[in-house]
């Protein structure tokens, strides 16, 4: 079985290297996509500026926090009429463009925070590899979209405060779904 395979690497992803470290393991990826479109024409271009690093936090592997250090091409965009002249390939089924974590590891912070309603989230990523704050998996939480089923019928609700007791916040979650009702109680400042 390839690498590749078991990091589950999408397609034009080329595994480089895999380094064992205290913390986990850095695996190096490289971009061999041949083209990129251009974020705001669309246009595609094979024609390459130059290239960077970029480190994106994964999903753990074997227990292990995992951190992807990939090698991105940054493109010329050849549309005269375009305003972007150079653009970063997007790597939409790894990250959003501008991530510190890739798709899969937002997920799972998502989930283990809607199942533990948020408190318990920290303590069971970190028991998991997942290297999370409370912050980041409340942010997660709050970006999962309402249901649109009707009425709730049991409704818990958790107060928290954000940097020491300066800022609060409530968060009202549908008990049967796990699910946050968004934009029901604004942050409050003491």
């Amino acid at each position: 079985m390839k690498e590749a395979t078991l990091l589950a690497l999408s397609e034009g992803m080329e595994l480089d290297q895999i380094q064992i470290t205290e913390t986990g393991l850095v695996v190096s990826v490289i971009s061999t996509h041949p083209q990129s479109c251009c974020p705001l024409c669309l246009q595609p271009s094979s024609h390459i500026h130059s290239r960077y690093h970029r480190i994106l936090k994964d999903a753990p592997c074997v227990g292990r926090q995992l951190q992807l250090s990939l090698t991105v091409r940054k493109f010329f965009c050849r549309n005269p009429y375009c305003s972007q002249k150079v653009f970063t390939e997007r790597l939409k089924t790894l990250a959003e463009p501008w991530a510190r974590m890739t798709t899969r590891l937002k997920e799972q912070i998502t989930s283990i925070g809607l199942a533990t309603c948020g408190k318990g989230g920290v303590r069971l990523g970190n028991r998991l590899g997942i290297e999370t704050s409370r912050n980041t998996t409340l942010r997660r939480m709050m970006e999962v979209p309402d249901d649109a089923r009707g009425s709730v019928v049991y409704l818990g609700i958790d107060d928290f405060s954000f940097r020491g007791g300066y800022r609060f916040g409530t968060i009202l979650v549908d008990l049967e779904s796990h699910r946050p009702m968004r934009g029901l109680v604004p942050a409050v400042q003491s």
